[in-house]
């Protein structure tokens, strides 16, 4: 792959974005890259996945090159290539590894969709967050659910409208993010939160995934039949049973 470098080590697949001297910019190839990558990664035997960026920044959003072409497309070549651009998000939103961000620099417009749909981020307490696009006369449409899922819809909000220029510990606070800190404490939490993530069942973090997701999908009155339906499968299946007598053996489980 040409924009992005993917290497699996100890169980766990790294994902680097891989435009640096485009701040990690974001066009068709690399998305259609991105997509790729989160779609095979239930068949990669990796763990986990960490999202990260090489360079100075995380990802800048759109590249500039491929924005100044879209003025030229046609309104149905506008909508197919933002289709495109929703199915990566959602690609990475659906996968059922979790996925953690590593995030530094900066993390504008539809960069911030790709912090939206890790399920774990730590960013560098110097990153800079903005939802850019109104400045330049468009609106962080396709990014827009992805991102309401994640944060505070207020702060949301307030940061679509006037472009404002946040930072890591207003990220935190708005749930954007999970944790931020200089660069070697963010190292730490990530590796600490694959340590964790090791001694979990890997198919039961696989189901807890997708249980949410249906909890954020379907009606309330939907909750007590799939609820009770996985957690029954669970426990009669074998990666369940193998836990459950690990625990009442009080052994190191088969995937710990």
């Amino acid at each position: 792959m040409k924009n992005v470098k993917v290497e699996i080590k100890d169980g766990v697949q790294w994902l680097r974005l891989n435009r640096p001297e485009k701040r990690n910019a974001f066009e068709p190839q690399m998305m259609a890259e991105i997509t790729e990558v989160f779609k095979k990664a239930p068949s990669s035997g990796a763990r986990a996945i960490v999202l990260i960026g090489e360079g100075e920044s995380f990802c800048s959003g759109g590249d500039l090159d491929w924005m100044k072409s879209m003025a030229g497309y046609s309104l149905e070549e506008n909508r197919r290539d933002s289709e495109n651009l929703f199915d990566m998000y959602e690609a990475a939103r659906t996968c059922p590894l979790p996925v953690i961000g590593q995030i530094h620099g900066h993390a504008f417009g539809g960069g911030l969709g790709l912090v939206a749909v890790c399920d774990i981020v730590a960013a560098e307490s110097k990153t800079q967050f903005c939802f850019s696009e109104v400045k330049w006369g468009l609106v962080p449409a396709v990014i827009s659910s992805f991102v309401l899922e994640k944060m505070s819809p207020s702060k949301a909000r307030e940061w679509m409208l006037t472009a404002k220029v946040f930072t890591s510990p207003e990220a935190l606070d708005a749930g954007l993010i999970h944790f931020q800190s200089d660069s070697i404490q963010v190292e730490q939490f990530v590796t600490d939160t694959l340590k964790l993530l090791r001694k979990a069942a890997p198919e039961a973090v696989s189901e807890t995934k997708k249980l949410l997701r249906f909890l954020d999908e379907n009606p309330r009155s939907s909750y007590r039949k799939e609820s009770t339906r996985v957690i029954a499968e669970k426990r009669v299946g074998a990666e369940g049973q193998a836990g459950l007598k690990s625990f009442l053996e009080k052994k190191p489980t088969p995937w710990g």
